[in-house]
């Protein structure tokens, strides 16, 4: 309840203003050059964007009669709105501390991660390599009017602008790359990531999962949906992070948001093929799930890939989800489980039921092995950590009911499980090719550090930067990223 007041005295506070006015205001000081990104983040990007984004919700633009924003009263919006962290859950009052460590995650890591050529180029491969007449292609193009490979280097073009200046610009600022992309479709990606500011306040609402409750705090911001603003045939870049987080997944968000079933048909498999790039590129030695199929019982579980070492099978199994709103704000465990039933833990009950088979009856094709461990990958981060972070924080019962009815010198460890990143699995196939590390050596690495308080990590990624090797994108990537910087001036 003191919460609840709190916010309605910074919306009190907020109401008067020019939301124009205002949002100038709230785009100034998050941007601000400043000597390091620690005072940038000092600054609190997440907090600033919540303000944006009940300023455009709460006030008109350029209305009749506003009142004049003086510096003394920026700052008492700020001050109030800071003060609202005095007043959300102590990691004391979750149920698992790791839960409300996913909750801050989710709201603060995209302002922390600076452009990664990897997950640009890997979109990129995604979804600009398939066939001209593939359906997800001819959806995209039949939606937005360009092309995904066009859309790609436009948005990377429209960030190095702002990047550079980080200023207003319009389509005429991009005449020296028309004859590389064309000016129209320069126009057309500036209009597909942007909101013009008189329909603010109508996005904003539509895409407003919180009404208006605690969530809200913890939420991503909806200007993802949107990170320029549009006035006048200009362009205001809301905050260079979250236009990179979009670009990175524009393509993505917009197929799955017009008809989420249609898109996974598709995208499952070609998220599959993805990662099979990936483990050609490791020079490892596995087997794919039709293979694995071969000869199984009906109602055994079957995972993507199984990669086989000396002593170790190492299960993989690729998830190309995201989660939903309240997968990212909750820190109820039934909540969080209920938004990963269907990725994070149906691939524990698949690899777990499939190594459970080999060990009672063998394969034509996979040997039963003394180690034995999985990693499932998906598209988005879901920061659930290893196995056992999962199960001691959210999903024990599930994990108990499932590992019952598995033989116990079957089961996988829950220390031997990990779910990682598209992202991280790109740069750990590329530790496995450039090294004499093995996938097993490298999850036992992470195993160990885990083990202990003081070096346990929060996320594989993580796990590969600790290995004291240079961590390399793989080889694999360097024709996307040559296609997407050959056009930048």
């Amino acid at each position: 309840m003191q919460y609840q007041r709190k916010i309605k005295k910074v919306k009190s506070l907020l109401r008067g203003y020019d939301a124009a006015d205002l949002a100038d205001a709230l785009y100034g000081y998050m941007n601000a050059n400043v000597k390091d990104d620690v005072e940038r983040l000092r600054r609190h990007p997440w907090l600033i964007m919540l303000i944006l984004k009940w300023n455009f919700l709460e006030n008109r633009v350029h209305p009749q009669f506003s009142k004049a924003l003086s510096d003394k009263d920026f700052m008492r919006i700020l001050d109030t709105t800071y003060d609202l962290g005095n007043l959300v859950k102590m990691p004391t009052e979750v149920t698992h501390f790791r839960n409300m460590m996913r909750n801050i995650a989710f709201q603060q890591f995209i302002y922390q991660k600076q452009l990664s050529a990897a997950s640009v180029a890997t979109n990129h491969r995604l979804f600009s390599e398939l066939p001209e007449n593939h359906r997800l292609r001819t959806k995209f193009k039949s939606m937005t009017s360009i092309d995904v490979k066009d859309f790609n280097k436009c948005s990377l073009v429209i960030y190095a602008a702002f990047q550079k200046d980080n200023k207003t610009i319009s389509v005429n600022d991009f005449e020296i790359v028309f004859d590389k992309l064309g000016r129209e479709n320069i126009q057309k990606t500036l209009d597909l990531l942007s909101i013009d500011i008189f329909q603010a306040k109508q996005l904003i609402k539509k895409n407003d999962f919180s009404n208006g409750t605690y969530s809200e705090w913890y939420e991503q911001t909806p200007f993802l949906n949107f990170p320029l603003i549009k006035y006048k045939e200009q362009y205001t870049c809301v905050n260079i992070y979250v236009l990179l987080r979009t670009i990175e997944q524009y393509i993505y968000n917009l197929l799955k948001l017009d008809d989420p079933e249609y898109f996974m048909d598709s995208f499952g498999k070609i998220f599959e093929s993805y990662l099979k790039y990936g483990l050609t590129y490791s020079e490892s030695t596995y087997l794919e799930e039709n293979t694995l199929k071969e000869g199984l019982p009906k109602g055994v579980g079957v995972v993507d890939f199984v990669i086989s070492e000396q002593e170790s099978n190492i299960f993989i199994d690729a998830k190309g989800v995201e989660l939903p709103y309240l997968g990212k704000v909750s820190d109820d465990p039934k909540v969080i489980l209920g938004k990963v039933k269907s990725s994070a833990l149906k691939a524990i009950k698949q690899a777990n039921s499939l190594n459970n088979h080999v060990y009672q009856h063998g394969s034509s094709y996979l040997i039963n092995k003394e180690n034995n461990y999985l990693l499932v990958v998906t598209y988005k981060e879901l920061y659930l950590g290893s196995g056992q972070t999962f199960y001691d924080s959210i999903a024990k019962e599930a994990i108990d009911e499932i590992y019952n009815g598995i033989l116990n010198d079957a089961r996988i460890p829950l220390q031997n499980i990990y779910f990682i990143s598209v992202e991280s699995f790109d740069y750990l196939c590329s530790v496995i090719k450039r090294s004499d590390l093995t996938f097993a050596k490298v999850i036992e690495h992470a195993k160990a550090a885990d083990q202990d308080t003081l070096t346990m990590k929060f996320d594989f990624q993580q796990h590969l930067e600790s290995l004291n090797i240079d961590i390399l994108r793989p080889d694999y990537l360097s024709g996307a990223i040559k296609e997407l910087t050959d056009v930048l001036p």
